[in-house]
């Protein structure tokens, strides 16, 4: 038996959720945004789903934690007549039913009731995760002031986290989807053909399975945008097209008529780059030419920094070059002594390139170093592919070994490896850390291959007489896109998309003024190439070592200076009287020659040599040696 659960762009919510996930405020007609609740509940929600706890246990295990959540403390909070708001008790949480009093919601008190139920069950199984609080009594036992406080903010933290994460539970109900099968039949996922599954799907998810028959400018490389509605196909020979491939409306179609190495978008669907046999080339959606970067040649690969504005390239001549798109700046280039690179990806938590070479290693650049940060020897042979998990801390590479290697960034250690029957060519993860890999006429994807190594492919999809060029996952949408010799195929992968999008981030339904206002806000929000670093996390710390060390060059510095200053006022003391009436007639009449002058100066030469000669006869006579040499026969 095949069971199939799918989410779809991230939009479900249940009948009894839909009064909690509504966004219209009365007396404050602002949305407030998913992302922010998602963000403060990250870390709760990590620690419930690993715990796992029933709410009877959860309920039992922690009293004093599940009152102060659902009730403020023990004590409900009055509503205020004017606004018809509640307002928050200080130092604890207001309960589920003031909230949405307070959100101005109408709806029934059976439904509230059901959905205060519903979220009491949640608080349970997050307050087991928090664990008890101490206790005002237990406190007020401590006698040390510090670890009083600190024992306060430790309940009011759990208090706050289990919270969040019961009401973003609530505000998020859309899950990932996945591809089941019965364990009687012994069947196994990856044997579930795309045919097979069409038919057990609805209507629209099976219009995400397409394939297009582009056998003549072959084969092509497909590129998605961040918000995962537009599709850019580059053909090896020059064919470009762009279309909104939700809707399968295309937006522009052009041919260069020269050889594509590779494309990829800018910041959004209006403008893309594209490597062609030369130079680098940037288009606006109708096809136009905008702009000629003729400081990029010979390139291989192209990448975007979409919060740096940042256009990175690499090719034949073995040197990483940065291009700022919004000014038009040539930001950094590097040369990487490692002959020509044709491997390249961005990590995408820390902005940082990762380029593969020859000689089988993975060096990461900074637009601010000239040498790598880092470097990763990880196959003995040379490397055709690489690419980096969403949150920066996996990385997965192939080569022409005929090995899939799985390392850790973070320790830069190898995890696990794979054997592939031909040397992958590609390779994608997806938002929720599915690996796919393209190698000869086969594409397999692989869940959980991060975790621990996995014994079988989640799926498998065969191209006969095609040859695959490049695989990608589509954002937000649990579609794999393939591109091939004989065109491009739209694949359904069950799970591999994020199913509850960030609209601040990357928006799959914004409309064109929408685009407009992001571009301005991610402009005005623009990162400084001198802020990527290997670790994202350095901005806003203290470096204790560096400060010292900062200190005491101060000190030299301080020390150096007044040395200076010093030595400077020594030659300012001893210039001192050359501006005089008499030293400039002196100076002037220098070199003026006459009879007088030359006896003058005769004059003082002899005084000076009897003086010289006066004491060192004085200095032979203190020494018991004779005035001069003749005396010794006297």
């Amino acid at each position: 038996m095949i069971c199939v659960q799918l989410s779809f762009d991230g939009l479900e919510v249940t009948p009894d959720l839909s009064v909690a996930a509504s966004s219209n405020v009365r007396g404050n007609k602002k949305k407030r945004p998913h992302s922010q609740v998602a963000d403060q509940s990250a870390s709760a929600s990590s620690a419930a789903a690993a715990a796992g706890s029933s709410p009877a246990a959860a309920s039992s295990a922690a009293p004093n934690l599940l009152d102060r959540m659902i009730n403020g403390g023990g004590k409900r909070a009055k509503p205020d007549s004017n606004s018809g708001s509640s307002k928050k008790k200080k130092g604890g949480v207001p309960s589920f039913g003031a909230a949405a009093a307070a959100a101005g919601h109408s709806a029934s008190s059976k439904a509230e009731r059901k959905m205060k139920s519903e979220y009491k069950e949640r608080l349970a199984k997050y307050a087991a995760v928090q664990g008890d609080l101490h206790g005002k009594a237990a406190i007020k036992a401590v006698k040390n002031s510090a670890l009083k406080k600190e024992m306060r903010l430790s309940d009011k933290a759990k208090v706050q986290h289990a919270a969040a994460a019961a009401r973003a539970e609530i505000l998020l109900p859309s899950s990932a989807g996945s591809l089941e099968v019965s364990s009687d039949s012994g069947d196994r996922t990856w044997r579930i053909r795309q045919e097979q599954l069409k038919p057990q799907v609805d209507v629209r998810t099976q219009a995400k399975m397409f394939d297009l028959g582009l056998t003549e400018f072959g084969p092509y490389t497909c590129k998605y945008t961040r918000n995962g509605r537009h599709l850019l196909l580059a053909g090896r020979k020059g064919h470009l097209n762009l279309m909104d491939w939700k809707s399968f409306a295309l937006t522009s179609e052009l041919h260069v008529k020269e050889q594509v190495n590779d494309a990829c978008f800018l910041h959004d669907e209006s403008m893309y780059a594209v490597a062609q046999k030369k130079y680098v080339y940037i288009y606006d959606r109708t096809g136009m030419e905008l702009h000629a970067l003729r400081n990029h040649f010979d390139v291989n690969r192209l990448e975007f920094l979409p919060y740096h504005f940042l256009l990175a390239s690499v090719g034949a001549t073995g040197y990483l070059k940065y291009q700022d798109t919004s000014t038009g700046a040539f930001v950094a280039e590097h040369r990487t002594k490692l002959g020509a690179c044709e491997v390249m990806r961005q990590n995408p938590a820390n902005a940082v390139m990762l380029l593969g070479h020859n000689n089988g290693t993975v060096t990461m650049w900074t637009p601010n170093m000239p040498q790598p940060v880092a470097t990763i020897l990880t196959h003995r042979a040379p490397l055709l592919a690489l690419a980096v998990d969403p949150a920066g801390h996996m990385l997965a590479t192939s080569g022409l070994d005929g090995q899939v290697k799985v390392w850790d960034v973070r320790t830069y250690k190898e995890l696990h490896s794979y054997f592939t029957v031909r040397p992958a060519q590609s390779i994608d993860i997806s938002q929720s850390g599915m690996m796919a890999l393209g190698f000869g006429p086969h594409v397999q994807v692989w869940k959980d291959a991060f975790k621990e190594k996995q014994n079988a492919p989640y799926m498998v999809k065969q191209l006969p007489g095609q040859v695959v060029r490049n695989v990608s996952f589509c954002p937000f949408e649990d579609v794999l896109g393939v591109g091939h010799s004989g065109g491009f195929s739209s694949l359904v992968i069950p799970g591999a998309g994020e199913a509850n999008f960030d609209s601040f981030a990357a928006n799959p339904f914004a409309t064109r003024a929408q685009t407009r206002e992001s571009t301005v806000h991610s402009l005005l929000d623009k990162l400084q190439p001198d802020m990527i670093t290997l670790d994202s996390n350095m901005f806003g710390l203290m470096d204790r070592k560096g400060k010292a060390a900062f200190d005491g060059s101060r000190a030299v510095v301080r020390q150096q200076k007044m040395q200076e200053a010093t030595d400077k006022s020594m030659e300012a003391n001893k210039a001192r009287g050359k501006s005089k009436s008499s030293k400039k007639v002196n100076r002037k009449r220098a070199n003026i020659v006459d009879q007088a002058r030359m006896e003058r100066v005769e004059k003082a030469q002899k005084v000076q040599q009897q003086i010289v000669q006066r004491k060192e006869a004085q200095q032979r006579e203190a020494d018991g040696k004779p005035k001069s040499a003749l005396q010794r026969f006297g």
